[in-house]
Formats: C-alpha cells, sequence, structure tokens
C-alpha cells in the first residue's frame, strides 16, 4: 500500500544533490585517503631503475660449404654438416637470454658497492639480506619465519652456485633469489628497429647501475661468442678439409716423383701411360690443395668478421630519482579511490534505505 512517501528512484541530479549535502563525508574521506597514501608511500622501499639502450647488428648470411662444396667433392670429402641459413640469435630472443637461469647465475657473484660505500659484497648476498621491505610485509612473515625456525633442522645452505655450477642443482633460497633478480631485470624490444632497452631496478642506485651495465656486457658477449662460434667452427673444418687436401697432394707428388725416377729410362707405352696417370692425379689434388687454401684464408676473415658491431645508444648511468613508489600518482590514486569508494557508499546506502522504506 503507498504510504504517501517519495518512492521515485534516485535520479543522477538526485544523486549529486545527495552527494553535495554530504560534502563533508567525503572531504574527510579523501582526507583519509591522502594521508594514508603518504604513509604507505613513505613505508615503501625506495627504488631506482637503470637503463641501457643498445642496437645490435643483425647478421644473416650462409656457412661456407656452398663456397667450396665442389671443390670438397672433388677431394672425396664429405662436406656434410654446414649449411647456411639466418643468424639463430635475433633480437626477439634477447629477454628470453637475459631471463634464463644461467644467465642469471653469472650474475650472482657480481661484487656490488652501496653507494654510501656501506656496503660491499656479492649480488646475491645483497639481494638475499640486504634489502627492505614494507612494515606490513615484515610483519605479516614474522611469525611465518618463527614458525619455520622452531620447526625446521639447523641444515645450513648450499654453497653460492659458482659460474661453473649446474644451474640445475640450485636450493630454495637461490632459486628465490634467482626469481627476484629476473623480475628486476626487464628487456624490451623495438620491432620497428631492433633497438634493445634492458632496465635493471635496485634499491640503490649504484647497485642498479653496476648490475644492468653487467647485463649489457654479458649479453653482447653471448652474441659475440654465439656468432664467432659459429665461424670458428666453420673455420676448423676448413682447416680439415685444407689438411686432407694438402696429404693428398703431397702423396700425389711423391708418388709420382718416385715413379718418374724409377723409370727415367723406360720407354714402353704402358709405362708411360701410368706416368701420366700419376702426373693428372697430382696436378688434380694440387688444384684442390691450392683452392682449400684460400678458402682457409677467407674463413679466418670471416672469424674477424663475424664478430658483431653492438652500438650503445646509450650506457647505463647512476639515477639520482627514485622510480619508485612514485609518491604523487599513488596520493591521486588513493584519494580518487577515498572519494568515489564513500560516494559509491552513500548512494548505495541511500538506495537500500529507500527500497526499505517502500517495502513497509
Amino acid at each position: 500500500m503507498n504510504t504517501g512517501k517519495d518512492t521515485t528512484p534516485l535520479d543522477f541530479i538526485g544523486m549529486m544533490m545527495l552527494l553535495f549535502r554530504k560534502w563533508k563525508v567525503l572531504l574527510k574521506a579523501c582526507f583519509i585517503g591522502g594521508i594514508v597514501s603518504i604513509i604507505v608511500a613513505f613505508s615503501i622501499p625506495k627504488e631506482y631503475t637503470s637503463t641501457a639502450v643498445l642496437a645490435p647488428e643483425l647478421a644473416s648470411g650462409g656457412g661456407i660449404s656452398s663456397s667450396f662444396g665442389s671443390l670438397a667433392a672433388m677431394a672425396g670429402i664429405d662436406l656434410g654438416g654446414i649449411s647456411g641459413g639466418e643468424d639463430a640469435v635475433y633480437p626477439e630472443l634477447y629477454p628470453q637470454i637475459v631471463g634464463s637461469t644461467p644467465f642469471l647465475t653469472e650474475l650472482m657473484e657480481l661484487p656490488v658497492t652501496t653507494k654510501d660505500d656501506k656496503l660491499q659484497t656479492d649480488l646475491y648476498h645483497y639481494l638475499r639480506y640486504h634489502q627492505r621491505h614494507p612494515w606490513w610485509s615484515v610483519a605479516m612473515e614474522a611469525p611465518i619465519k618463527l614458525i619455520k625456525k622452531l620447526v625446521s633442522h639447523n641444515v645450513p645452505d648450499t654453497i653460492m652456485p659458482s659460474r661453473d655450477a649446474d644451474p640445475m642443482l640450485l636450493s630454495r633460497s637461490q632459486q628465490l633469489v634467482l626469481k627476484s633478480l629476473g623480475k628486476k631485470i626487464v628487456t624490451s624490444v623495438d620491432k620497428g628497429n631492433n633497438v634493445i632497452t634492458l632496465g635493471v631496478t635496485m634499491q640503490d642506485p649504484l647497485i642498479a647501475a653496476v648490475v644492468a651495465q653487467h647485463v649489457s656486457d654479458n649479453l653482447q658477449q653471448y652474441v659475440a661468442d654465439y656468432r664467432s662460434a659459429k665461424a670458428r667452427k666453420d673455420l676448423a673444418y676448413t682447416e680439415q678439409l685444407f689438411d686432407e687436401a694438402r696429404d693428398k697432394y703431397y702423396a700425389a707428388q711423391k708418388a709420382y716423383a718416385t715413379y718418374a725416377d724409377q723409370h727415367q729410362n723406360m720407354v714402353l707405352l704402358q709405362y708411360q701411360i701410368e706416368q701420366e696417370r700419376l702426373q693428372n692425379e697430382q696436378e688434380l689434388a694440387f688444384n684442390v690443395y691450392n683452392q682449400l687454401a684460400s678458402q682457409l684464408e677467407l674463413s679466418r676473415a670471416k672469424v674477424a668478421e663475424s664478430t658483431p658491431v653492438c652500438v650503445v645508444m646509450q650506457p647505463p648511468y647512476t639515477p639520482f630519482k627514485a622510480s619508485s613508489p612514485r609518491k604523487m600518482m599513488m596520493g591521486i590514486l588513493y584519494v580518487f579511490l577515498a572519494f568515489f569508494g564513500t560516494a559509491a557508499w552513500i548512494i548505495l546506502r541511500e538506495i537500500i534505505r529507500g527500497r526499505k522504506e517502500n517495502q513497509r
């Protein structure tokens, strides 16, 4: 039954009027949101990001087999496994390389020093023992750590992995450190111009710059080793072909000279035919030997040529301004959430109150 009260649903103008009447509540909520944002922002440890920008050389082309395959066939040697093709390490794979466990494991022994010179250690111990955390994180983890300490045995952790350690045998704590380090290193690729951007975020600006420089150097060295390894493999195979061709030429030369010396005064046709055959084998072996000698020089030049040139467009630097937390953005976000959250609560409460009155 209609009780005579206004049951018109709350429209937009009505909501605005309602919020205007509750301006003190909204202002108080915004003030509380701002205070909370200040507390949270100053509780979160500062982090600094050092960035490097690289422009790697793109390499393509084939192996050396196409240039002397016919010569190898003439020498009776199977060229087999070397074939041409595009370079397998292209920029899109760089983030996977940087994030791989072997790559990150090599960084663990990197000596690091804080900007104030108060701490000198390696990267592993810095990430494990010298990281600052928000107070609420410490408060939540304290009971868990206490329980683990009471129930666990005093088993020492495994030794920090060296550069030759097997990444598959890392301890749990080492895996957690590697996972944390992987999140602190961000690698992005501009597919338009293949420019690589490396960003390293640490709680100390100098350590961020040192790690960024080391990551940049390691990545460049990895690519250089990969490409030069292919060229060295080609060179080794060419040297093998050259040695075999040289031995065959020397053997044919010796066989021809020995036969000619032993049959100098022979005029029989069969001796002349045999001598011509040995001479032809010597000339054929010499042609293959001479061509492979030229190819060997080209392969040696290829080793030097295969080392890629990576242009460092922006070297890592020590940042002076923290990249996080962004206090201004955090304050705006908290005030925004406080205002609209309180406004939604006021409107929802009014709607629920109106429905209850309609049901009476």
